[in-house]
């Protein structure tokens, strides 16, 4: 089991296996993340395809390598 962890809407960081992960929706101008046990974990992402994009590199990252991703990440630099 992988977990990765991700900031609530009130700034608690929690761990969620991203395996049952049933849905990623919009509700009421934040990103919702509902769980196969009924659990809604609300977030502090107010962009769909950011969260998405979270998950998705936090899970795989996780599998890949077996560190924790933190949020927000890092920004990326221009070499120009």
């Amino acid at each position: 089991m992988n977990f990765i962890t991700i900031e609530n809407q009130i700034g608690v960081t929690v761990a969620i296996n991203p395996k049952q992960i049933t849905s990623i929706s919009m509700i009421q101008g934040t990103v919702v993340i509902c769980l196969g046990s009924q659990e809604f974990v609300h977030t502090i992402f107010t962009d769909l395809e950011a969260a998405v994009d979270y998950v998705e590199h936090a899970y795989w990252d996780r599998k890949a390598h077996a560190k924790p991703i933190r949020w927000p990440p890092k920004p990326l630099h221009n070499a120009g």
